[in-house]
C-alpha cells in the first residue's frame, strides 16, 4: 500500500484535477493523506466535498495552524508508516498526474532497486520539463532541475540515478524514513526536501529518474512565485542547508557566491525592498544555524 502525502495551503482552486487525476490512476491500492495547515480559501471545504466522491480512501488531517510544508509532511508521513503503508508518495497537490503515473514510478522503482523514485515532470499545459530528475551543481553548491523550460524531444527519456530531486511526486520506501529520518522542520518550507534527498544519498540511499511516468506541474499555486514569503524562505534556508550539511570552506564559499552575486548583480536588478528582503534572509540564515547549534531554539513555525 502507498501512502500519498499531500500538505493543503491556499490550494482550493487545483483540488480538482488533482482529485480526478488520483481517481484515475491504473494503480489503485493507495491512501490519501490530506495534511491541511489551516488553508485560509476554502480547500479544507472543498477537499472534504472530493473526498466523499472519489472513490478512493482519503485521510483529512486538520493542523490548528500552518505548520510549515516539512512538519506537515513529518505528520502525513507518520500517519502512512502507522497505517501500515510500505510506501510514502509525497506528492504537491497543484498537479495533473497522467493516468498510469504511479504504477509506471512504482515499476522504476522496482526495477532499478531504488530507494526513491521520481517522474518526467511538465509545466502545466506544455511540454516544456519543469524537471526530468535533477543534481547538485558543485560549483554553486545549489541544486538544479534538469532540462528546465525545455521541450521534450527525447532527450531525457532513459532512467538514471540521479543526485537531487524535489519531492513535487517522490516515491520513497518506509526503509528510508527508518533509516534517514522524517524532514527537518526548522525549515518551515523550501530547502527542506533539498536536506531530506542530500541527507538520504548521504547515508547510502538510491534515487532514480523514471520518464516512463509523467506529471504535469502547475508551479507556486500557495505561496506565489518570488513573493516576499518565498524570497525570504529561499535565501534563510539555503544559508542554513549550507551551513548545516556542507563543511565550513564549502559552506563559505558557496554563501560568499551567492551573497556576492546579490550584493553585485541583483542589487542593480530587483526593486530595493526585495532585495533588502533578501539580504536580511541571509542573516536570518546565520541566526538560525546558531541559534540551533547552541540549542538555544526548538521551534520550527514563523
Amino acid at each position: 500500500m502507498i501512502g500519498i502525502v499531500t500538505v493543503m495551503y491556499n490550494c482550493e482552486k487545483v483540488l480538482d484535477i488533482f482529485f480526478q487525476s488520483l481517481s484515475l490512476q491504473s494503480y489503485k491500492q493507495f491512501i490519501l493523506y490530506i495534511i491541511d495547515n489551516q488553508s485560509p480559501d476554502k480547500a479544507l471545504i472543498r477537499s472534504k466535498q472530493l473526498a466523499s466522491t472519489c472513490g478512493f480512501k482519503t485521510v483529512i488531517i486538520e493542523n490548528g495552524q500552518n505548520d510549515g510544508v516539512a512538519r506537515g509532511n513529518n505528520i502525513g508521513i507518520q500517519k502512512a508508516l502507522d497505517d501500515g503503508c510500505d510506501m510514502v508518495l509525497l506528492s504537491n497537490n497543484d498537479i495533473m498526474i497522467e493516468p498510469d503515473a504511479i504504477e509506471a514510478l512504482l515499476d522504476g522503482l522496482n526495477m532499478h532497486g531504488s530507494s526513491m523514485a521520481v517522474p518526467k515532470i511538465y509545466y502545466y499545459g506544455t511540454t516544456r520539463f519543469w524537471a526530468a530528475g535533477g543534481y547538485f551543481n558543485k560549483w554553486t553548491g545549489l541544486n538544479q532541475h534538469t532540462g528546465d523550460g525545455q521541450i521534450d524531444i527525447g532527450q531525457y527519456n532513459v532512467a538514471r540515478s540521479i543526485s537531487y530531486a524535489a519531492t513535487c511526486f517522490m516515491l520513497i520506501r518506509k526503509e528510508v524514513f527508518e533509516h534517514v529520518g522524517l524532514m527537518d522542520e526548522h525549515y518551515f518550507v523550501y530547502w527542506d526536501d533539498v536536506d531530506f534527498v542530500y541527507k538520504a544519498l548521504k547515508k547510502g540511499e538510491t534515487l532514480w529518474y523514471i520518464p516512463t511516468s509523467l506529471v504535469h506541474h502547475n508551479e507556486s499555486t500557495s505561496t506565489g512565485f518570488m513573493s516576499d514569503f518565498s524570497v525570504r524562505y529561499l535565501y534563510r534556508n539555503l544559508v542554513y542547508f549550507a551551513l548545516k550539511n556542507y563543511s565550513l570552506p564549502y559552506a563559505a564559499y558557496v554563501l560568499l557566491l551567492n551573497i556576492g552575486y546579490h550584493t553585485m548583480v541583483l542589487a542593480f536588478k530587483w526593486p530595493f525592498n526585495k532585495w533588502e528582503l533578501s539580504m536580511k534572509a541571509y542573516k536570518e540564515g546565520f541566526d538560525l544555524y546558531r541559534s540551533l547549534k547552541k540549542g538555544l531554539r526548538k521551534d520550527f513555525l514563523i
